[in-house]
């Protein structure tokens, strides 16, 4: 199975989520950005008082083992999924 690695970005930064996964396969990889983002999403103070351009401004960026952007889950995506 492939490992991936997850990083929670926005235009002006990009930090590694702590752990990386190996899963069977692209859409697994998705499901789990979608978690990441709505768990960033509920533990940021204020979050839902941010602007909506502001919210829209971050992401999770999936990265396959050879360093590839594979994906990216927008965080208004992932709130559309739950």
């Amino acid at each position: 199975m492939p490992q991936y690695e997850f990083f929670v970005w926005n235009k002006r930064s990009r930090v590694k989520y702590p752990r990386s996964y190996h899963l069977a396969d692209i859409e697994a990889a998705r499901a789990v950005a979608a978690r990441i983002a709505q768990v960033f999403g509920e533990v940021i103070p204020l979050w839902s008082d941010l602007p909506q351009d502001r919210q829209n401004n971050f992401a999770v960026e999936v990265v396959d083992e050879t360093g590839q952007t594979v994906l990216t889950v927008p965080f208004k995506e992932a709130g559309e999924q739950s």
